[in-house]
């Protein structure tokens, strides 16, 4: 199966001469809005399993302080300001001539959609495909576990909203990291699969993660955009190249033949590449 990225004939030319990808920080990039529906989500998500608790439990911890611990951790890992992590995130999709994606991320259809075996890309990274496990039960469900030890004990409060506290700590992380997978609904039609790096901030300075064939992480930096400053991580494909890259659809604004662009391939030695233009028209 071939999954598409959709790019500028700029980036086009910068992917395939550096043999390389950029995943950027979410917190900043277009899809920085997800992540205010992902906190939304959460919220009704934990609202609902409150309510659905067991009357002793909503006896010793209160809607307020459970949502204010929702909040807690929310912002750990999704306010920019407060967060001690770091998603970077590129983006590929099932659909290789779709008139949103050309739209929104091919410079409005004059640039190209890169081709990649999705079984190769599973390889190099062992799993890209995520889909978020519902923990939010889950964490009640222990949450409770650690009340009712605790009651056996007849121990303090406070000792219950610690244990609590060490529950949400536990189950959280894993929680968050899986919700960077998460797509709003309102765009099922793009189709899309991410590639992530999930990364503490005070083990970015310096690091580098080798993959599967060759392939690794690495250059943890920034770029200027808009008046900000952006990080990123590289993921160099160097060593798989040839495996990755299988097709190449030419926009439906983009000025390249497919003669052309086959040439273009050749030259940086992708002579087997599939070239074919896009079958949409639009001004």
């Amino acid at each position: 199966m071939i999954v598409y990225h959709y790019c500028s004939l700029e980036s086009l030319n910068s992917i395939l001469k550096n043999r390389s990808l950029r995943l950027t920080n979410i917190l900043k990039s277009n899809d920085s809005m997800e992540i205010s529906w992902i906190s939304r989500y959460y919220d009704a998500e934990f609202k609902r399993a409150y309510e659905n608790a067991s009357d002793l439990f909503r006896s010793k911890i209160s809607s307020e302080r459970l949502m204010g611990y929702v909040k807690l951790f929310t912002d750990e890992f999704f306010d920019e300001n407060h967060a001690d992590f770091r998603y970077y995130v590129t983006c590929f999709s099932y659909q290789n001539d779709l008139l949103s994606q050309w739209r929104g991320y091919a410079d409005d259809g004059r640039g190209a959609a890169i081709g990649f075996d999705l079984d190769v890309l599973k390889e190099v990274v062992h799993q890209i495909v995520h889909e978020l496990v519902d923990e939010i039960e889950k964490i009640l469900q222990k949450e409770e576990q650690c009340r009712e030890s605790i009651e056996e004990k007849q121990d303090y409060e406070i000792e219950v909203l610690d244990k609590v506290m060490n529950c949400f700590e536990k189950k959280f992380l894993k929680l968050f990291q899986e919700s960077v997978y998460m797509k709003n609904p309102f765009f099922r039609e793009e189709s899309e699969i991410r590639l992530c790096e999930f990364s503490p901030k005070p083990f970015l300075m310096g690091r580098e993660v080798e993959l599967s064939l060759g392939a690794r992480l690495y250059n943890y930096s920034y770029y200027v955009k808009e008046s900000q400053l952006i990080s990123y991580v590289d993921f160099d494909f160097s060593d798989c190249f040839d495996r990755l890259i299988k097709e190449l659809v030419i926009g439906p604004k983009c000025l390249m033949s497919e003669r052309d662009m086959e040439y273009y391939l050749t030259t940086l030695g992708l002579s087997n590449c599939r070239v074919k233009k896009s079958q949409g028209t639009y001004r």
